[in-house]
């Protein structure tokens, strides 16, 4: 069968600490992460992980207001291995080899929303959750080297005067916290509905309320106020559960809280109870991950950026995708980039 290519999507929340997001550090953390195998992550028999083709590119204008994403590609190196063989005259025989693969996926982060694209390139491509891993892996590094440089250049300004205050690492880690990555799958609303459904009984649904990236959580009155006593309380993760084992949960209403907790792609949702025939039936975010399948899509990875955008603005304007509100501060530091391109 041959292989089919799909767009799967996900929320990038990228926190340094409590005070400060993404664009806060992309200059000097955020962006040199990306760049083309500079940093490699290595997984002992299973190969390693890198970015390849890497660009900072303007997407779109809405409004006036600039677009930017970062497009580039994720590999995964490896080697195939074998030990045995069939052949229908000898049965199994002892054949051991070795054959080099390098699966690829291209990828999407649009800045403005923090939303990430992906899209396997051939068969064992990375998954998201290889992105995830690969791309907190980077980030530290990368981080690791900016606390560095920025406290060596602290020395050298303390020795020519002796005056100003002296920076030492740990203060600066404590300004600038080690990167905390989670991409979360968006959800589509109907394999939403469609796996709801398939339970005959639910016992419990717990919705998980996530640090976000200084979005404004477009959902009702509960969610919008259930974040700010999360933050009111400096937390970084606020949780409520609804349980009734003996007579189940309403499905339609299950389906309709984890459909307005799941929209913006910063909650947590798992279900947990058992189908028709009485079998236990659990899931979470990625038994309802929204992808969408594509017949062709360009192998430059700039304009597989920009066919993946087309594709993502599409699903925007017809309500399949939400998007938060852009806070101010993300637009003028959008614009403050675009300039420098």
């Amino acid at each position: 069968m041959a292989f089919v290519k799909r767009l799967e999507f996900g929320n990038y929340t990228l926190n340094f600490g409590e005070k400060k997001v993404m664009l806060d550090l992309f200059e000097e953390v955020v962006m040199p992460s990306f760049h083309e195998m500079k940093y490699v992550r290595s997984l002992k028999d299973k190969g390693d992980y890198f970015f390849l083709d890497t660009k900072l590119i303007k997407l779109d204008e809405v409004d006036g207001e600039p677009v930017l994403g970062v497009s580039g590609r994720i590999v995964k190196n490896t080697k195939l291995r074998r030990d045995q063989i069939f052949r229908a005259d000898g049965g199994i025989i002892e054949d051991r080899s070795e054959l080099e693969t390098a699966p690829s996926s291209t990828f999407l982060l649009v800045l403005n929303n923090h939303r990430l694209i992906l899209c396997k390139e051939v068969p064992g491509g990375p998954t998201i959750q290889n992105f995830q891993s690969t791309s907190q892996y980077c980030l530290r590094e990368s981080h690791k080297l900016f606390v560095k440089n920025s406290v060596d250049a602290a020395k050298k300004l303390k020795e020519k005067n002796p005056s100003i205050e002296r920076v030492t690492k740990i203060g600066f880690y404590n300004e600038n916290p080690i990167p905390m990555l989670r991409i979360t799958p968006l959800a589509d609303s109907e394999t939403l509905k469609d796996y709801v459904g398939r339970f005959g009984h639910i016992d419990k649904v717990t919705i998980k309320l996530m640090q976000t990236n200084r979005e404004e959580i477009d959902n009702d009155d509960f969610w919008s106020d259930f974040g700010r006593r999360r933050e009111e309380l400096n937390s970084s993760a606020a949780k409520v559960e609804f349980t009734n084992t003996k007579e189940g949960l309403d499905g339609d209403e299950v389906y309709t809280q984890a459909k307005s907790a799941s929209a913006m792609g910063n909650s947590e949702v798992k279900l947990k109870g058992y189908d028709d025939q009485g079998d236990s039936l659990s899931g979470s975010n990625d038994d309802f991950r929204l992808t969408v399948e594509v017949e062709d899509i360009p192998r430059e990875t700039v304009k597989a950026a920009k066919h993946k955008y087309g594709q993502f603005r599409h699903l925007v304007q017809s309500g399949v995708i939400a998007l938060p509100q852009v806070a101010i501060e993300v637009t003028i530091k959008i614009a403050e980039l675009v300039r420098r391109l």
